[in-house]
């Protein structure tokens, strides 16, 4: 499975149609097998072209916090998941979508902090419940679906 999240500094980016930069997270059979790559978005601009790049990477889904109607539009069009509202640690929101603990939407149990927890603010510790410390590769070696 390979997931793009908006990122800027680490973190999910606010918008997707004017994400300077993504990061790809290619899984492998168990978490732990990921590979990120930073992939710029320089001289692309608005949802047609994003999705195109998504469609180009080869994405199955794409994580960010803001996301209108026409990118949602385009990316399910290309067979690809739009997974919106959340912000919070790019790494974890990537490894936590490919186990099942990030709902698609923040309305489905997400507390909008990018760890799917239960306190809005939350530090993906013990309280939100996946565990913490997760990142791209670092996982425990846990089946990634």
């Amino acid at each position: 499975m390979k997931i793009a999240v908006a990122y800027d500094n680490g973190e999910i980016y606010g918008h997707f149609g004017h994400c300077g930069m993504f990061a790809t997270y290619e899984y492998g059979e168990y978490v732990s097998d990921c590979t990120k790559r930073l992939v710029p978005t320089e001289g692309r601009s608005g949802h047609k072209a994003m999705a195109d790049l998504m469609k180009e990477q080869g994405v199955d889904a794409v994580i960010c916090s803001n996301m209108g109607d026409e990118a949602r539009s385009l990316l399910l069009s290309y067979g690809i998941v739009p997974v919106i509202g959340y912000s919070g640690d790019a790494d974890t929101a990537s490894d936590l979508l490919v186990t099942g603990q990030l709902p698609l939407t923040p309305d489905a149990g997400g507390c909008g902090c990018g760890c799917g927890g239960a306190a809005d603010g939350c530090s993906c510790g013990p309280e939100c419940g996946c565990g913490g410390g997760c990142s791209c590769g670092s996982y425990d070696g846990e089946e990634a679906w």
